[in-house]
């Protein structure tokens, strides 16, 4: 159950945050700590998906619980290509 959507999801923000673009942009902004830990959080709930995902055949409400989940991952994920977005621009 690892290959789910909920922890590629989780991964791949993971891996933007630790790109080194996000830590440098994140310092010259300023939110460099809330970045930080951002991604620490992330790490922690990409556990529990790990183990909610094995058990949401059983449980409806953890199934509703993993796809509003899913849907805040999507969120953070455009609110973090937007904040890339921006770094670029500033760049120019």
């Amino acid at each position: 159950m690892a290959d789910s959507l909920f922890f590629s999801i989780a991964e791949s923000l993971i891996v933007k945050l630790a790109s080194r673009a996000f830590e440098e942009a994140s310092q010259v902004l300023g939110v460099y700590n809330n970045l930080k830990d951002f991604k620490e959080t992330l790490s922690l709930v990409k556990a529990v998906l790990l183990d909610a995902d094995q058990k949401q055949e059983q449980n409806h409400e953890l199934q509703e619980w993993l796809k509003e989940t899913n849907r805040l991952f999507y969120d953070a994920e455009d609110v973090l290509d937007e904040f890339q977005c921006q770094t670029l621009l500033l760049k120019l």
